[in-house]
């Protein structure tokens, strides 16, 4: 009963602030204003981006609860010090209550009062999470774990406030309590944890949502559930440990019997504080040996610039049979059985798998084989070739791959639970030849490793060879997805099989679904994506008939758009450069926008995503070569490209030029130089071809722009079929000749052919 008068003595000394009352209120007025701005998808300047309902709540979280934490610390701080400041409090101490009821009494009022922020925060996350379209099940889900993590974290800083307060007892404490919430916070953060690569500090963070967040509302979400509860373990006995602190020290200011007692207590809580951090100290001590382990074998990246220096020459395979069966504890094993012509005289023959792999055995034609293995390089020394080979190596496994890039936490492969992200390039089957699955990055602060995707993804796209995949996966329970052309499930066995594919990836994720529904792409994204999606795509099988009518070409399917929300937590770049296997991977927790005429702010995010797919449904893998250093610089192949989608939109949509406004900030930004014409002050007394003239004359354009420029004025003359002729001859000598390049020489001798006038020279 004295415990319960003191607490309610203790809140009402805080709920008469008028400060600490509104703040609570702010904060939710707060971010009721910062998700309704991101749900309204505002953005008013060209080529600007917004983000998710996930990311923007934990945008959110990063600075308003982190201002939250400064409120608590002020609260917790004045506790103490109110006997000790105000004269007319003096009476308190006369209180028949032991500094035990004192202190926790504090330390409840206060905790209580921070549970108004949570509430708040949890109410506000339904109300938004429900406009931005999210199920309830999502909401409550995500809701509930970011609430217990804020009341974690108010918690300690309640416990850190405190025990400041008792053991600084001048007006001093206030600057020193500043800067311990700034040094908890901001400062750990972008100085110590993200500038030196110190991440099992996170612990020691006040605030666990962090300002550059990596863990994504899915996959990072579920991976890092086992860190974060060792992590909330270790955060709820520290509070412990220093809220016995501040108990200690204030009884020391009265005579008691229960010393020996009192210091049991306390050597009993310390204990327990030291053991909660031995789970999570275990797992990053394996996590940083493991990873370790990796930069030791990885190639240095500054030391190897060409991409020839990282890689080595690749041999043909002409087909893949893999089998995979899921163990305990998320490991497998796996039969790989590779078929190879025979090779050229001198031709090593070693492959790449993933470094941490165990290899039980390697077979050639049948023979077992010793051989060697360095790191990722595994060698099979004097061989004898027959006309058709065999290669067959067994090994087993697991993936968990945890890495940072850039200052951002990572994941580049895993198999856990439910949980799947196999991508090709990490070396999850045999790969032919010295194929480095990672390159080490080492300058300046800047130390880490990435997979040779992550900046060599386009040569390594160019250099790889076609093979045919087939692959089986056994004992898995749950739904895989993957990059193959085709798949089914028989007797509980899954087999995806591929046809001259430059690689196959493997995921599941929870709520994906796959679909082709007559379009000549197959769409993997979340439910409450795909209707989107398909609504977009409906048109494709009909601009592919467009495209047949005039081309004369039929076109090969097995394309996959997987539109999914965690590129960024998988170490894989976003938009132009996350292209493998046969699929086209795009990040849906990031939109982009475009202001066109009368500041009008349109999406073009979509816009941006059906012309890739368009590209690669005209030319395939030819389609990214555009980016290959090692291109000719009077290669004119991705003006080339973007003329075909040029008259598409001309002619099949009817856009005007204008209207080709929307595909600044995207890919394919030479189509949009066509609406340059109408940003020329001293041109409004001019029809278009004069306008498309004078932009011609006026400025320096380069080879791909003069291309684009060229066609738009012959289709506004009424060239049209002439235009069309053109680019089928162009057409079929690129697929006759398996052009990978197409200089502007080559263009204007088409063109000449073509039109009597000529073009630009």
């Amino acid at each position: 009963m004295r415990f319960l008068k003191q607490l309610q003595l203790e809140s009402r000394f805080l709920f008469k602030n008028w400060f600490f009352l509104l703040a609570p209120l702010i904060y939710g007025i707060s971010m009721s204003l910062w998700m309704s701005n991101h749900n309204q998808e505002v953005a008013n300047v060209m080529g600007s981006y917004t983000s998710g309902f996930f990311k923007a709540n934990n945008e959110f979280l990063a600075i308003g609860h982190t201002l939250s934490l400064g409120v608590l610390f002020l609260a917790s701080v004045l506790s103490i010090r109110r006997e000790r400041q105000t004269v007319l409090l003096d009476w308190t101490n006369s209180l028949p209550n032991s500094f035990l009821s004192i202190i926790l009494a504090k330390f409840f009022s206060l905790f209580i009062y921070s549970g108004l922020f949570t509430i708040i925060y949890f109410l506000v996350f339904l109300w938004q999470g429900s406009s931005f379209g999210k199920d309830m099940y999502y909401l409550l889900e995500h809701g509930f774990a970011f609430s217990i993590q804020s009341q974690l974290s108010y918690g300690v800083t309640i416990s850190l406030g405190m025990v400041l307060a008792v053991l600084i007892t001048n007006r001093i404490v206030y600057i020193i309590v500043f800067c311990a919430w700034m040094f908890g916070t901001f400062f750990m953060e972008g100085y110590i944890i993200q500038r030196y690569q110190l991440y099992f500090l996170k612990t020691f963070h006040l605030n666990q949502f962090f300002m550059d967040i990596s863990h994504s509302q899915d996959w990072g979400y579920r991976l890092s559930r086992k860190e974060t509860l060792f992590s909330q373990l270790f955060v709820l006995f520290f509070s412990l440990f220093l809220l016995a602190i501040t108990i200690m020290k204030s009884s020391t200011n009265r005579i008691s019997s229960f010393e020996k007692r009192k210091w049991t207590l306390f050597g009993l809580v310390t204990v327990l504080t030291i053991a909660s951090f031995l789970p999570y100290g275990s797992l990053w001590t394996e996590r940083l040996k493991h990873y370790d382990q990796l930069k030791a074998g990885a190639v240095n990246q500054l030391e190897n610039e060409s991409f020839k220096d990282i890689v080595g020459e690749f041999y043909n395979v002409d087909s893949y049979s893999i089998k995979m069966e899921l163990g305990e504890n998320n490991s497998f094993q796996v039969t790989a059985e590779l078929i190879i012509r025979e090779l050229a005289e001198n031709t090593p023959i070693h492959f790449s798998l993933y470094p941490s792999f165990e290899v039980e055995y390697v077979s050639w034609n049948g023979a077992k084989r010793d051989f060697t293995k360095d790191h990722h390089l595994i060698t099979i020394p004097d061989l004898a070739q027959q006309e058709i080979n065999r290669l067959e190596v067994s090994y087993t496994g697991s993936l968990d791959e945890w890495g940072h890039v850039y200052g951002k936490e990572r994941n580049f492969a895993f198999l856990k639970k439910k949980d799947m992200y196999l991508p090709s390039y990490i070396g999850w089957y045999p790969l032919p030849g010295d194929h480095p699955i990672y390159t080490h990055f080492d300058a300046d602060t800047e130390d880490y490793i990435h997979t040779i995707q992550y900046n060599r993804h386009l040569e390594l796209n160019q250099e790889l060879p076609t093979s045919d995949y087939r692959v089986e996966l056994n004992n898995f329970d749950f739904p895989v997805l993957s990059t193959s052309h085709s798949s089914k499930t028989t007797d509980g066995v899954q087999v995806f099989t591929s046809e001259n594919s430059k690689g196959i990836t493997l995921l599941s994720n929870k709520g994906l679904v796959e679909n082709s529904e007559d379009l000549p792409v197959s769409i993997i994204a979340h439910k409450e994506n795909y209707q989107v999606l398909q609504q977009k795509l409906s048109d494709m099988p009909d601009i592919e008939a467009y495209f047949q009518k005039w081309l004369g070409e039929s076109f090969q399917q097995g394309m996959k758009l997987v539109y999914i929300p965690s590129l960024d937590f998988i170490g894989a770049e976003t938009y132009n450069t996350n292209h493998f296997d046969e699929a086209l991977f795009f990040d849906d927790s990031v939109q982009s926008y475009v202001q066109v005429d009368e500041g009008q702010v349109i999406n073009n995010t979509l816009t941006d995503l059906k012309t890739r797919l368009l590209s690669f449904l005209l030319f395939r893998h030819d389609s990214l070569n555009h980016y290959y250093s090692e291109v000719p610089e009077d290669s004119v192949f991705r003006g080339l490209l973007e003329t075909y989608l040029l008259v598409l939109y001309a002619d099949y949509f009817g856009l005007e030029w204008h209207e080709f406004e929307q595909f600044i900030g995207t890919d394919f930004y030479y189509l949009s130089i066509v609406s340059h014409i109408n940003w020329m002050t001293s041109s409004s007394d001019q029809n278009t071809i004069e306008k498309f003239d004078k932009l011609m004359d006026s400025y320096k354009l380069q080879y791909n722009e003069q291309v684009i420029l060229m066609v738009a004025k012959e289709w506004e003359k009424g060239n049209k079929e002439e235009v069309k002729l053109l680019l089928k001859d162009i057409f079929q000598d690129i697929k006759t000749n398996n052009k990978d390049s197409f200089t502007y020489e080559e263009w204007m001798t088409y063109w000449n052919r073509t039109f009597e006038s000529g073009g630009m020279r």
